[in-house]
């Protein structure tokens, strides 16, 4: 113990005050507040007794240390200074850190000076394993007199029994904190609490009917046991109070029993977490509970539960019918069953039985991920498992349930409901099973739905049958689940969902509202997997979705409930197969499906004016899906039209009827006889009928694409004559002259009993044939034809004919029959006084260009040419001859909408150029060369490519004078005449697509005027600098291209190469000598709808010999 120091003057004032004290406890007191820690720690081997003149120096106990006590209204206080510590050790029954029983006195200690520690470990005695307990802080009093252990700052607690069992039995005991019957433990401090043993585990234990034991700080601890391992406990009408954050492991080290993060046995018993909780329970030989609860929890931050075991694992357990179990901020849990058999994997369960109340509560967001791995023949995996009364409070916050079962073959559920449950939040369930079933919810009590739910089977999952939702009724009591009865939240279920009923009357009832557009079920309606059926009342609207799931023959059975579908809603035959896309169309089959119910009151079906029908369909050969509403349907009521669209048909892919006609007029694509696709004439006892049907213009914005075109289509669809069926007659693909095309014989508003060829008016006037016309045994009523009101074309050529089209107009940009490079040096050579001989030359240009196309495109180009020539000059009769020949490379990259295009060029030609007396001059060239173009495609089908070759040639003649002024100036007119013209090509792109187009002619004319002013810098040194202006007025074939696949063949009709264009040029050259001379250009050519224009810049040398 550390000896007295000083004594200070103010110790009279404080005798004074405190007379009924001790001097010398006083004393002491004093001066262990006034003089700083000069001395080591000190380490206490005794325990706290609560009993002063046991404890102090020189008393009773005969410590040695003795502890610095002083009184405070005669609470004697225990005073440690930083770093002290309290270390017990015996191989006692019990010891204890420190021990207030009902023979001491209640107790306080001071530990205000940090980094104190209390410690208590209990060996093993040399006799043999005994039974006992290591306690850090004990207190223990009867109510008549209750006693209380208060630490005042932070304090480190740690407790080790190292024994364990003997004969049988398990001795060791290790409890950090224990408050028994009346006492309180009350730290004011943040905490640390550490238990280890070979026997039970506690930090934390309360007992009897009047304990309390409250943390105001932070909490952090660790039970580690090899057997039952309860880290926090309280029972009887116990209370633990935890201001602020709780961080808690409970580690059952292999092969431990039982652990139980926070065990609340008692329904007196009460847990409150005033900030966060964050909770590791691992039990390495048996079950695992993060929370178990018979009392009340409450926490109101946020919570991260963990909990993992080798048999049953629950992540909260709250197991009594007067539990109640409330979570006020976020809440996370995460649970593993292990491999051995024995029970259940659940997030949280509630149980609220025999009548009771069992009450639990997530007001924030909500992930519980649950995973079973337990072998076959075993228990089932839950995120929720809820037989009391459960509430996800709070609108806005989402609750994740993930369970997922990875052996055997038990069931997986998001929510199993048994008496009351409500959610407020959305829901988001992902279940998933190895081999059994998945729910997504099972009820069998009142369940209801106020946010968002979204029901899903996971990618991975391979259950045997999965259930989107299951409502079943109990042995003495019906069963409601209720999903988005307000209305406006966003539903998805995938799986069938079920009702059933029993012999004593009860039933289960579904009552889902699907009404936003992002909604749908896919599955189907049915009874209960015993036969039996309750009711289901599904409502389908604002552009929501049912979508039916099966193959074959599908029946759906409504029970004694309804089916209602919406304006704008569909009952959806295709989705269920995946999604249905230009290039991408998944395995299906073509199905029917019967709308019923085996309950004797029978279901009813009331379809609103604009309800759809989405079907898949094959009008070639006469087969479509099909839907039948059947005796089963005691009502059904049909208002205004009724839409169908069909979402594909194998004619959509065809190619064989596009042509130019087609392109223009559309066509009709027509079953050889009407396919009954909507059937209720067995429902309402025979009376159910239509007032009228009409087919939905388009899937995906209304266009649909295959390889040649793009285009609307619409189904044909009419009544039969009682109004009893809906009939497909065909597919009408409208035409660019028209918006849509007509049915059978006359209007679109026709009869539908045309022998196959007539006139069909839409918006515009078409003619069509085709195979005969609804010439089926079943007369027909009027048909109409409902349109998108996007406003999309009616029929254009595809995407990758397009691109093939734009790169052909780059390819035509690439061959220039005006002779660039050949003019510039005819320009040069009437500047050049070398004396006849021979010279080289080299000329390249670069420039970028843009053009139109068809289809309101355009596409920019990137160009370069490289020439070189040789030529050999003469003198003639008042002038000079020049002959040569010339090579040019070009090569260009174009960038084209949905696309681009590498292009290439290598010519030869011969020119001849003539420079007369007087200024004239007259040029001619010839020139042969072989063009290749490969480009690529990227639209609905993935990526497509073609590559082709063509011979081009050219021919050009120009003519001029140029007259010279007195300073160097000079003005030269110029008129040139060109021909040229580039192969037909023919090739197959990389998607079965033939391209053909014939030789392509082009005629150009230019008359322009060159502008110059000659200079010299010196005796071997001159030069000229100039302008050229120009008007061009070419005229060409189109560079029209035909695709052809599979028997259809589409035009694709491209700008005529028909225009005037304007150009302007600035340059100047230098010479050095007669030897050497060089050039640089840049200029501007103008653009139209006919001819790609641009910026250009050249350059070039030349050498004479």
């Amino acid at each position: 113990m550390r000896k007295t120091q000083d004594k200070q003057g103010g110790a009279g004032a404080m005798l004074q005050a405190r007379k009924h004290e001790l001097a010398l406890s006083v004393a002491v007191a004093l001066t262990s507040v006034v003089v700083p820690a000069e001395a080591a720690a000190t380490v206490y081997t005794q325990p706290v007794t609560g009993v002063a003149s046991n404890d102090a120096p020189g008393g009773t106990g005969g410590y040695n240390p003795g502890y610095t006590i002083t009184s405070n209204g005669g609470t004697p206080t225990y005073v440690l200074a930083s770093g002290d510590s309290i270390n017990v050790e015996s191989a006692d029954t019990q010891v204890t850190g420190v021990s207030v029983t009902s023979s001491s006195s209640s107790t306080v200690i001071d530990a205000t000076a940090g980094n104190v520690s209390i410690n208590a470990t209990r060996d093993v005695p040399a006799t043999g394993t005994t039974g006992g307990s290591a306690v850090g802080i004990y207190a223990s009093s009867p109510q008549s007199d209750p006693k209380s252990v208060t630490v005042n700052g932070p304090i480190s607690v740690s407790v080790n029994d190292k024994n364990s069992k003997a004969n049988g039995s398990i001795y060791g005991n290790a409890y950090a904190l224990w408050a028994d019957d009346f006492a309180s433990i009350t730290i004011n401090g943040d905490t640390t609490l550490h238990a280890t043993t070979p026997g039970y585990g506690r930090v934390i234990y309360l007992t009897g009917n009047g304990s309390r034991i409250t943390i105001n700080g932070n909490l952090t601890a660790e039970s580690d046991s090899n057997n039952t391992n309860y880290a926090i406990m309280g029972d009887g009408r116990s209370i633990l109070r935890v201001s602020g954050n709780v961080d808690l492991t409970a580690s059952g080290i292999y092969p431990s029993d039982n652990v139980n993060g926070i065990w609340n046995p008692s329904v007196s018993t009460r847990t409150e977490i005033g900030g966060n909780l964050k909770l590791y329970a691992i039990a390495r030989g048996s079950t695992v509970m993060g929370i178990r609860n018979n009392g009340y929890i409450g926490v109101s931050g946020n919570t991260t539960i963990t909990a993992l075991g080798n048999r049953t694992a629950f992540g909260v357990n709250a197991g009594h019918r007067l539990s109640k179990t409330e979570f006020f901020g976020d809440a996370t849990i995460t649970v593993q069953g292990g491999p051995n058999r024995f029970g259940d994997t659940v997030g949280a369960y509630n149980f609220g039985g025999n009548g009771g109340n069992g009450y639990m509560r997530f007001d924030g967001n909500l992930t519980v991920t649950a995973t079973n791995g337990t072998f076959e023949g075993d228990s089932d995996v839950l995120g929720i498992d809820n037989n009391g009364r459960m509430t996800l409070a709070t609108a806005g916050t989402v609750a994740r349930l993930l369970p997922t079962g990875t052996k055997g073959t038990h069931s997986a559920y998001g929510i199993r409901n048994g008496m009351s449950f409500t959610a407020v939040s959305d829901v988001d369930i992902t279940v998933s099973e190895k081999a059994g079933a998945t729910y997504g919810v099972l009820n069998t009590g009142a369940a209801d739905f106020n946010g968002a739910l979204s029901i899903a089977k996971a990618a991975g999952s391979t259950a045997a049958s999965h259930y989107g939702v299951v409502t079943r009724p109990g042995a003495a009591s019906s069963a409601t689940t209720n999903i988005n009865q307000g209305g406006g939240h966003a539903v998805t279920i995938q799986g069938d969902v079920l009702t059933g009923s029993n012999s004593g009357g009860y039933t289960g009832t579904l009552d889902l509202k699907l009404d936003t557009s992002g909604s749908w079920l896919n599955g189907l309606v049915l009874a209960d997997t015993d036969g039996s059926v309750g009711a289901t009342n599904l409502v389908v609207n604002n552009g929501a979705r049912w979508i039916a799931n099966g193959s074959g023959a599908l029946a759906a059975d409504f029970g004694s409930g309804s089916l209602s579908v919406g304006s704008g809603s569909a009952i959806d035959l295709a989705a269920s197969w995946g999604t249905f896309a230009p290039g991408s169309v998944p395995a299906y089959s073509l199905r029917t499906l019967q709308v019923g119910s085996s309950a004797g009151s029978g279901a009813s079906v009331n379809l609103a004016d604009g309800a759809a029908f989405t079907l898949l369909s094959d009008v070639r050969n006469g087969t479509a899906d099909k839907l039948v509403f059947g005796s089963g349907i005691a009502s059904f009521t049909a208002q205004g039209t009724q839409n169908v669209r069909i979402a594909y048909d194998p004619v959509l892919d065809d190619t064989s009827w596009i042509n130019a006609g087609t392109l223009q007029k559309g066509t009709s694509i027509l079953s050889a006889s009407p396919i009954v696709i909507v059937d209720a004439s067995a429902a309402a006892s025979g009376t159910a009928s239509f007032l009228a049907a009409a087919g939905l213009s388009g899937q995906w914005s209304g266009t649909y694409q295959n390889a040649l075109v793009r285009f609307t289509y619409t189904p044909r669809v009419s009544l039969s004559a009682d109004r009893k069926q809906i009939l497909l007659g065909g597919i009408d693909i409208a035409g660019d002259g028209s918006s849509t095309s007509g049915g059978g014989t006359g209007s679109g508003t026709g009869t539908n009993a045309g022998t196959g060829t007539g006139t069909n008016t839409g918006n515009g006037s078409t003619t069509s044939s085709g195979s005969p016309a609804n010439s089926g045994s079943a007369s027909t009523s009027p048909g109409t034809v409902a349109t998108d009101a996007s406003g999309l074309p009616a029929i254009t050529p595809a995407t990758g004919v397009l691109v093939a089209g734009d790169a052909m107009l780059a390819l035509s940009n690439l061959w220039q029959i005006d002779e660039r490079a050949v003019s510039r040096r005819s320009e040069a050579l009437r500047l050049d006084d070398a004396p006849t001989g021979s010279a080289f030359w080299a000329d390249t240009d670069s420039g970028s260009l843009k053009g139109d196309s068809a289809d309101g495109r355009s596409y920019r180009q990137d160009a370069s040419n490289v020439s070189a020539g040789a030529e050999w000059r003469a003198d003639a009769d008042q002038g000079r001859s020049t002959i040569g020949v010339v090579y040019t490379h070009a090569q260009s990259r174009a960038h084209l909408q949905n696309g681009s295009a590498d292009l290439r060029g290598d010519s030869v030609g011969i020119y001849g150029s003539w420079n007369a007396g007087g200024g004239w001059f007259a040029d001619a060239t010839a020139r042969t060369g072989r063009l290749s173009d490969s480009y690529t495609s990227r639209d609905a089908f993935g990526v497509t490519s073609g590559r082709y070759h063509a011979r081009a040639s050219s021919v050009s003649v120009r003519a001029g004078r140029r007259f010279r002024g007195e300073h160097g100036g000079y003005i030269e007119p110029q008129v040139q005449a060109a021909y040229g013209s580039i192969g037909a090509i023919g090739y197959t792109a990389s998607n079965r697509v033939r391209f053909d187009a014939d030789r392509n002619h082009t005629f150009l004319s230019r008359a322009g005027v060159l502008f110059g002013q000659s200079f010299f810098l010196g005796p071997t040194l001159t030069g000229d600098a100039y302008a050229r202006v120009a008007v061009v007025h070419t005229v060409g074939d189109r560079p029209d291209l035909t695709a052809s696949l599979d028997g259809g063949s589409l035009p694709l009709v491209l700008p005529a190469r028909h225009a005037t264009t304007r150009e302007v040029a600035l340059g100047g050259r230098v010479a050095f000598g007669l030897t050497w001379s060089a050039y640089a250009e840049a200029g501007h050519a103008s653009r139209t709808d006919a001819l790609a224009g641009g910026w250009r810049a050249s350059a070039g040398f030349r050498v004479n010999f």
